[in-house]
């Protein structure tokens, strides 16, 4: 049976699978094992079919796992990617989205990935570890809880949340990543402030994205949802820091 798409609520342990018709997949024909042994709160799948998962969580399939995790199309575990509890993060996985090249990135409240010390918000390449060059150029580093993150079709990455700074730079609550992993020069918003949370991000065209959470901009009337200007189609104002 082809599955069409998967989901994973609350503290169900179970990550189940969705066919075409709308009909649960049973867990014996998917996965067949004992599933996630806590809160699954995010969810990726490559272009090959198979899932990354994130949330608050020790074991998938009754194998250790430390909040984030991959599973084949089938269900089943990947136990190539980040195949140790320490591959993982110290905290809880809110946010992943997968980039054109393959990497993940992965936000949410944790100051370790992969053994490595960061900061709410990392990049894992395909295999599962954590690539390390990305942090070098600055962007790695919220000050507070990365919530949500979504990749523009331009291959930049925008991530929402509540925080106050991203690598020690002013951004409040949302923020853009160029695809070499530097921070964008352009502030989010560029003539205000959210006053807010930001829960949900989602791309829209080829170089921007829509905010969604609990706040106001300053600049734009809508409340708890902000449209990220395109770069290309105004000139960048000069960043404040």
């Amino acid at each position: 049976m082809k599955t069409h798409a998967w989901v994973a609520a609350g503290m169900l342990t179970v990550v189940s699978a969705f066919a075409q018709d709308g009909r649960v997949v049973s867990q014996s024909a998917w996965g067949g094992a004992q599933g996630v042994n806590g809160s699954v709160e995010a969810i990726a799948v490559q272009a090959d079919g198979k899932i990354v998962i994130g949330g608050n969580f020790e074991s998938v399939n009754g194998v250790p796992r430390s909040n984030l995790a991959r599973l084949n199309p089938d269900g089943t575990l990947d136990r190539t990617f980040a195949d140790s509890v320490i591959a993982g993060t110290n905290g809880r996985v809110a946010a992943l989205a997968i980039r054109p090249d393959g990497s993940i990135v992965v936000g949410g409240a944790f100051t370790q990935a992969g053994g490595k010390n960061v900061q709410n918000v990392t990049l894992y390449r395909p295999d599962g570890s954590v690539d390390e060059s990305f942090a070098s150029k600055g962007s790695i580093g919220a000050s507070g809880p990365v919530l949500a993150i979504a990749v523009q079709a331009d291959g930049k990455t925008v991530i929402g949340g509540k925080f106050s700074q991203i690598a020690g730079r002013q951004r409040i609550s949302l923020a853009r990543i160029n695809t070499d992993g530097t921070l964008d020069n352009e502030p989010l918003p560029p003539r205000g402030e959210i006053d807010g949370p930001v829960s949900a991000v989602a791309p829209v065209g080829t170089a921007s994205a829509l905010a969604g959470g609990e706040f106001n901009a300053t600049d734009q009337a809508a409340q708890s949802l902000y449209k990220l200007p395109d770069p290309a189609a105004s000139p960048t104002p000069a960043d404040p820091d």
